[in-house]
This record gives C-alpha cells, sequence and structure tokens, in this order.
C-alpha cells in the first residue's frame, strides 16, 4: 500500500501528484483546492466519492473548458468560484490536515506527466501549514462566485473565442462576457472591492451557493421518493416544493420556532425531510393557515408566467392586470400584513408607491432585460432606479424563481422552512 510522499514529481521513482488526491480521499471530510488551470474532474471525484465537501478555484481561461466547470456546480458537496485574470497563479489544496503545494494545476499534465515539483505539510508536523488556510480564505472572500448564468456566458464566450495561443487575449476577450474578477495583490489597498461588486458577490454567495442547492435538495427527495400529493402530480414540481416548504413553516415552524432548528449535515436533512414530506402526503387540509389553496396556486403561477412572458405581454398590461399577476407571488401577496383593509388596501397602497410605467419597466428590465439576471435582480433590490416600493428582495427572487427555469422560487417562507429543515440559510 502506498503512502503519502513528502514531495512529488511526476515520475514513477518521485511519485505522480494524483497520489496526494488518491491517498487522502478516503478519510477526507473537508477539502479546499485552488488552481488556476482545471481541465480533469478526477481529483475532486475522488474526494467527493468519498463525501468529502470540497472549496474550489479555478480560473477561467483557454485551458478550463466550460464542460469541467459544469461538472463541478453539479456536484452538490462542491462549491465553485472563479477568477478572470492572469494574475490568479496559486496552486494550493488542502485536504483536511494535509497540504500540497508547488507548480502543480489541476490538469492530466500537471498531476501525471509535466515534470513539477510539489511539497506536502502536514498541520502536526510543519508550522508552515497553519498559514495555507487563511491564505486560501484571502483567495476564496474575492473569487467570483459561479452561478448559472455567469457558466452560460462562459460557454457562450468560449464558444465565440476559441483557443488562442495568447492567454492576454483569450482574458481580453473574456472579460466583455462574464466581467473581471481580480485576485488581491500585494498593493497597499488592493483588496478593497468595489460596493457594488460586493454586494453582487454576497447575493451571489447566499443564493446560488447556499439557497440553490437546499432546494435541489429537497426537490430531489421529493423526486425520488414520489411523496407528492395528488392535486400536484404530474405538474410542475417547483410550485408543489413551494406549496411544502411554506406548509412546513407555517405548521411546523410557525413563529421563531425555524430558529431553534439545529443545523444537520445531508443524512439528518434527508431524515427530517422525509418526515415532513410524509406528513405532507397524507394531511388532509394542506391550507391550515394559509391563504393560498392548491387549486389557486396552480392558475396564480399559470397566469404570472403567461402574463410576464414577453416586453409586448407586459407592455399591453392596465394596472388591475398587473396588480393581479403579481399577486401570484406570494412574497407580494404577503404584503397585506403591512396594510390595512385588505387587497383593495394593498392594491391601493402599491399604485400610491408606483406608477404603472415603472411597475412595467422595472419587471421588463428584471425579466427580459440584457446582461447576467442575478445582477439585474440586485438592481432592482438596492438601485433607486429599479427599485419597486413594497417588492423588496424575496419578491423579486420569487418573481425571478417563477420565470427562470434553474433558479427556484425563494421568498422568506421557503427559506425559513429550509433552515428549519438544517440547511445552513441566512433567512
Amino acid at each position: 500500500m502506498p503512502t503519502l510522499r513528502d514531495s512529488y514529481g511526476n515520475s514513477k521513482s518521485s511519485g505522480y501528484t494524483m497520489d496526494f488526491f488518491e491517498l487522502t480521499a478516503p478519510s477526507a471530510t473537508s477539502a479546499m483546492l485552488a488552481s488556476p488551470f482545471f481541465s480533469t474532474y478526477e481529483p475532486i471525484e475522488k474526494l467527493t466519492r468519498r463525501g468529502c465537501q470540497v472549496k474550489l478555484i479555478v480560473r477561467l481561461c483557454s485551458v478550463t473548458p466550460p464542460a469541467v466547470v459544469a461538472k463541478a456546480m453539479a456536484d452538490p458537496l462542491v462549491t465553485l468560484r472563479y477568477y478572470t485574470s492572469r494574475g490568479f497563479h496559486a496552486k494550493l489544496y488542502i485536504v483536511d490536515d494535509r497540504a500540497m503545494v508547488g507548480s502543480a494545476n489541476l490538469t492530466n499534465a500537471g498531476l501525471m506527466t509535466n515534470r513539477e515539483v510539489s511539497i506536502v505539510l502536514h498541520r502536526d508536523r510543519d508550522a508552515a501549514f497553519e498559514e495555507l488556510p487563511a491564505l486560501f480564505e484571502t483567495f476564496w472572500n474575492h473569487a467570483g462566485a459561479m452561478t448559472s448564468e455567469i457558466l452560460a456566458a462562459y460557454q457562450a464566450a468560449y464558444r465565440l473565442i476559441g483557443n488562442p495561443k495568447e492567454e492576454a487575449e483569450f482574458e481580453s476577450h473574456l472579460t466583455k462576457h462574464v466581467g473581471k474578477v481580480d485576485p488581491p495583490s500585494a498593493k497597499a489597498g488592493s483588496e478593497v472591492m468595489s460596493k457594488r461588486r460586493s454586494f453582487l458577490e454576497q447575493l451571489r454567495r447566499k443564493y446560488d451557493e447556499r439557497v440553490i442547492p437546499a432546494f435541489r435538495e429537497v426537490k430531489d427527495i421529493m423526486l425520488e421518493t414520489g411523496l407528492r400529493r395528488p392535486e400536484f402530480a404530474g405538474g410542475d414540481v417547483e410550485i408543489e416544493l413551494n406549496r411544502f416548504l411554506g406548509w412546513t413553516r407555517l405548521i411546523h415552524a410557525p413563529g421563531d420556532a425555524w430558529k431553534e432548528s439545529s443545523l444537520a449535515e445531508r443524512p439528518a436533512r434527508r431524515e427530517r425531510t422525509l418526515n415532513y414530506l410524509q406528513d405532507w402526503v397524507h394531511v388532509g387540509d394542506t391550507r391550515a393557515g394559509d391563504m393560498y389553496y392548491a387549486e389557486e396556486e396552480l392558475g396564480n403561477i399559470a397566469r404570472l408566467r403567461e402574463g410576464f412572458t414577453s416586453v409586448t405581454s407586459i407592455e399591453a398590461m392596465d394596472y388591475d392586470e398587473m396588480f393581479d399577476t403579481l399577486c401570484g407571488c406570494h412574497a407580494f401577496y404577503d404584503m397585506l400584513r403591512f396594510v390595512s383593509g385588505g387587497l383593495p388596501g394593498l392594491k391601493a397602497d402599491f399604485a400610491q408607491r408606483n406608477t404603472l410605467t415603472d411597475i412595467k419597466e422595472t419587471l421588463i428590465y428584471l425579466l427580459h432585460g440584457d446582461g447576467l439576471m442575478l445582477e439585474r435582480a440586485y438592481d432592482c433590490i438596492f438601485d433607486e432606479k429599479w427599485r419597486l416600493g413594497r417588492f423588496g428582495e424575496n419578491c423579486v427572487m420569487e418573481l425571478v424563481g417563477w420565470m427562470t427555469p434553474d433558479r427556484p422560487p425563494v421568498n422568506g417562507r421557503t427559506l425559513k422552512a429550509l433552515r428549519f429543515l438544517g440547511h445552513d440559510i441566512p433567512a
């Protein structure tokens, strides 16, 4: 049985860099990996196959194909962040109490055939090890959160750009498609992000790294087990999932009970989810304490998706149609709590805060504008030009979810339910 070496040089006598991942994988629980070039998924798969949670930083460049990035994004045990700048050049691999630093990238050549030099450090033996996790976190905190929209833009850019021999040429073209993400440098003040980018990254990290994977986990359990109610079976699973989470929050986690539920690892979260799904399927009345009926829910979402399907359809609406359609969003309907006079009161309040022109312009920009969806969502939450009164973050993100195939409809109720089920969700 081979043992972990103190160095690797990619030869029979010195051992191969890939051996580090092979030998640390069996007992691995967490890994922090940074590599500018990323073209093979094999070392990550060796870790996640054993249940290891992986934080991975790569550079989007001509050597990093979109297909391997997509593979990392599809792995529920991997959280992926990225840089676009050639200034990101670090190769650092930390698996639990072992680390490898050197010249090898996460490529077949770097791991097996190039004559690289990589040194292995142990937490309980090498004083230098203690500085490495903090160094990784510095890179991690300044990297961009990979999202489905950014991946799609990268795929499009990669096809258009091709594979120029000059990395500078590739980087210049790439920046036009996905923006520029630089690592911190040694220059004074270089670690300060712009305020906009900082808030955007917080939004991406909240939704794309935490909320969306939590939704997918619950949805996968629902689909895998077939625990679905007859009034929703055969229809859009997102609608039933949203209803299930809202019902869980109201019935099983009222008040602040969602805060008191402990965070849990995946097996425990699965057990909790299964318990509540069993209740959901067998309970006689899922409407208790709720203002929505299942039959109305299906109609509400269908009307919302049809009404906002195009710029033309939005422009054609009068205020009554616009308001009725927006009520398909739970987060917007939930604004009833903050006004008097019931639904007519909310309707009057929303009209007083926003002109019909402003509402239309914001919805057209949010749902059909140029650029990345999450950036437009950010603008509609924080930018005075696009922000609507009584239509905050939960309303924006739920509407985006109903109208965007790869994003779930997120609101305060569903966030609290996911936290109650054990997910580490900021609600």
